[in-house]
């Protein structure tokens, strides 16, 4: 009773939110198909709202198609950001480490 009379307990306020829906629902990462690990330098360039190249990927998993949820992790297996994929995984693995070729545009990624 004390607690409906706001006598104890606790109060959380609801703050603005600037994460869109589609964005929210990319993070969610429920619908990951493929996991990709990145190279430290990958990391930071994603810190920095860049796209995901594929000369900053070291390895790939799982298999998934261009527009597939995809999750993104650091080298330890922390998990980065997911991103909506921009290849196949069979494309990704035939051009692993090669400069200009895109996984993922950093609009389709969000950092976790």
């Amino acid at each position: 009773l004390k607690g409906l009379a706001g006598e104890v307990g606790s109060v959380f306020m609801a703050q603005d939110n600037s994460i869109s829906a589609r964005n929210k629902w990319l993070a969610s990462g429920g619908m990951a198909v493929g996991k990709v690990t990145i190279d430290s330098g990958a990391v930071d360039a994603l810190r920095n709202r860049n796209s995901l190249l594929a000369v900053g990927v070291s390895k790939s998993e799982g298999e998934f198609e261009n527009g597939e949820i995809i999750e993104i992790v650091d080298s330890n297996e922390e998990m980065i950001a997911v991103a909506k994929s921009k290849c196949s995984s069979d494309e990704l693995k035939a051009n692993i480490k090669t400069k200009k070729f895109e996984v993922a545009n950093a609009s389709d990624i969000v950092l976790i």
